[in-house]
């Protein structure tokens, strides 16, 4: 095979993914902490209700009952769970899989596929991960699932009955045990889907403050969980991009290190880690241990390197642009190309340090020095930016190139039957919300919540100990992805990153702008509703009338955007010397003049669709020899030369109309 065609083969990009970005109270600008997550929900349709779950005291000897929780709409239908959850007429209720005690009162919380933030401020991001295991829902039409309880409502199951970070990551490890874990994104037992078949977790409390990373995977033989957590340092950032992140557990400090019991045995067992391989006495890479590392027992033949490869980059380059973003002196010394698979050696932290060393965190023999930056430097709106890039000023910029068509949109879609990659972004034009949560002392948290592509996105105030739910345009019935609806603020969000496609640069800027500006008016309104009324009731009332006011202005911007950029020019008024920029939506010179475009190549003889497709089928037309691919290419190169020679001859020419056009 030539050298082109294996440039151009690799492998596809998962589907389904998610990352977290996460900030410790000391790390934080506002000395809170702060957790995100962008739900990048895949081909799936997506059940986009933010629903409130209330608080309630159950009677003695209730039960909790465990789901098999769906991605489209509805999410759910139970009369066990919140209002908002209750059937409709003609909806059948989900079967359960298991139940639990219920515990005698369980606290509030925002709910979407996870469980967000509870009322007492404890908040959860998710991101699916790999695992060299996997485990099924035992439903009934899954005769092999032998397990009860997915990340779904383990985080629910967390925010219901607990308070701190601490609580929450023992209170769903000692569930997943007990109960068997499985993950949605497992596939299925004659094709296990290793790189979807785990979780990882950072949950944040409001107090003590805590910053927690959280591991599960299924245990031996398809039943249990292994699991592990690990308390951050309150200076440092962590970024999770679809892998395990805990490096280093140290099984010897129960202080900051939680974990299944005998949570090293099977690695031993299988070989995927042995005692010598620890760094200092207790030290156990749970990552290196259990993330899946594509070899031959679990990969398809001829696909370890690719598949390797896929997996390094789809999950590190995240963590590498988190961490130059939020900590740009620092990140700046690490690798970009170094990946981020669990044989990596001298791999990536699991997060970076913003201040002096936290000395009771400090651990004998790490490979690696965690970056520096000022105390308090992180803000949400960096946060938020984060969330939105495309690695934009960098030579992975998705805004850049050939693919990113002539004005410049980041977003890639499906690929179906040839290989090849995309780099993984940060915002994807997939994902059906993002959210990011401050916890704040005394019941003032704060769910910063987004419909939508993050680029394009207003992430509006809900107050985490609110005692009603988000206003109808966040949480009606029949709020879906599969019929239009103008009464939905999701609709609104969706409409407009659609349409930006057809001018990324400019649409965007402007939706940009727009955003900017009603982020602006939050927070100024929240600075005002709180110093006027220490009534949290008063300020839900506000939050949510903020919420419908941003919506409709996001319609409006909607009905704008689609009169200024249609028919392929920008349109201002009905003037006509000044109403419309014929030119405003150009196409840039150096698109034009591609030989692959074939604009500035046309003639009456041809070519008409530009040169390098016919090159493609050439020089991988089968028997082709090296010889004659680089003859194939030398041929053409001058045939480029002469036409583009001719084309610049012929510029002087007029052609009426404005089909053609050329410099005079």
């Amino acid at each position: 095979m030539s050298a082109i065609l294996l440039l151009l083969n690799t492998l596809l990009i998962p589907n389904e993914a998610c990352t977290i970005i996460a900030v410790g109270k000391d790390a934080s600008a506002t000395g809170f902490p702060m957790v995100s997550h962008s739900d990048d929900s895949g081909p799936s349709t997506t059940d986009v209700r933010l629903v409130r779950v209330p608080r309630r005291q159950w009677p003695k000897g209730a039960t909790r009952k465990l789901y098999e929780w769906h991605i489209p709409y509805p999410r759910m239908v139970s009369k066990e769970m919140a209002p908002d959850y209750h059937p409709l007429p003609g909806q059948e209720e989900f079967e359960a899989i298991g139940e639990i005690p219920q515990a005698e009162e369980t606290w509030a919380y925002w709910d979407t596929e996870y469980g967000m933030q509870n009322e007492w401020g404890l908040s959860i991001g998710e991101s699916t991960a790999t695992a060299m295991t996997a485990g099924w829902a035992a439903t009934k039409d899954k005769p092999w699932g032998h397990n009860k309880v997915g990340i779904e409502d383990l985080t629910k199951l967390a925010l219901e009955r607990c308070k701190t970070a601490r609580c929450a990551v023992q209170t769903m490890g000692d569930i997943a045990v007990q109960e068997g874990f499985y993950s949605a994104d497992t596939g299925s037992p004659d094709a296990p889907a290793y790189s979807g078949s785990s979780e990882a977790l950072v949950v944040v409390d409001a107090e003590p403050g805590d910053m927690w990373v959280f591991n599960v995977l299924t245990g031996k033989k398809n039943a249990s969980a292994i699991w592990a957590a690990q308390r951050l340092p309150s200076d440092h950032v962590a970024a999770v991009g679809n892998s395990f992140t805990i490096r280093s557990l140290d099984l010897n400090d129960a202080e900051n290190n939680l974990f299944s019991e005998g949570v090293t045995h099977l690695a031993e067992e299988m070989g995927w880690w042995r005692a010598s391989d620890a760094k200092y006495p207790g030290d156990f890479d749970f990552f290196g241990a259990y993330g899946y590392q594509p070899n031959k027992e679990n990969t398809p033949p001829g696909q370890i390197e690719s598949m390797t490869n896929l997996l390094a980059y789809y999950s590190g380059r995240r963590m590498w642009r988190i961490f130059s973003l939020l900590s740009p002196s620092e990140g700046a010394k690490l690798d970009p190309d170094l990946g981020n698979v669990p044989k990596t050696k001298n791999p990536y932290p699991p997060s970076v340090k913003l201040a002096p060393s936290n000395k009771s965190f400090s651990c004998p023999s790490v490979e690696y020095v965690p970056p520096k930056a000022p105390k308090h430097s992180v803000t949400r709106e960096m946060v938020m930016e984060a969330l939105r890039d495309h690695y934009e000023g960098t030579r992975y910029d998705l805004t850049q190139g050939m693919a990113a068509g002539p004005h410049g949109t980041p977003n890639r879609g499906p690929v179906k039957g040839i290989t090849g990659q995309w780099e993984r972004a940060i915002s994807m034009f997939r994902t059906a919300y993002s959210y990011v949560l401050e916890p704040r002392p005394g019941r003032r948290s704060v769910t910063w919540f987004g419909y939508d592509a993050a680029h394009g996105t207003v992430w509006l105030p809900f107050y985490g100990a609110a005692e009603q739910g988000a206003p109808a345009t966040h949480c009606h019935h029949g709020l879906n992805m599969s019929t239009f609806n103008t009464n939905a603020g999701w609709w609104a969000f969706n409409l407009i990153n659609q349409y930006s496609d057809l001018n990324f640069r400019q649409i965007n800027k402007e939706v940009r702008l727009k955003a900017a500006s009603i982020h602006q008016k939050a927070l100024e309104a929240m600075k005002t509703w709180e110093s006027e009324s220490g009534d949290l009731q008063t300020w839900v009332e506000h939050s949510n009338h903020l919420a419908v006011q941003s919506v409709n202005e996001w319609w409006d911007l909607a009905w704008k955007l689609i009169a200024k950029y249609g028919r392929l020019v920008v349109t201002y008024n009905e003037s006509e010397t000044l109403g419309v920029n014929y030119i405003g939506q150009m196409y840039p010179a150096w698109w034009l003049e591609s030989p692959d475009v074939g604009f500035t190549l046309w003639s009456s003889r041809g070519p008409f669709h530009g040169i390098l497709d016919r090159l493609s089928e050439l020089v991988a037309s089968e028997g082709t020899s090296p010889m004659a691919a680089q003859c194939i290419l030398a041929a053409l190169a001058i045939t480029v030369v002469y036409l583009v020679g001719y084309r610049h001859g012929q510029s002087n020419q007029k052609v009426s109309g404005g089909y053609v056009a050329m410099d005079p």
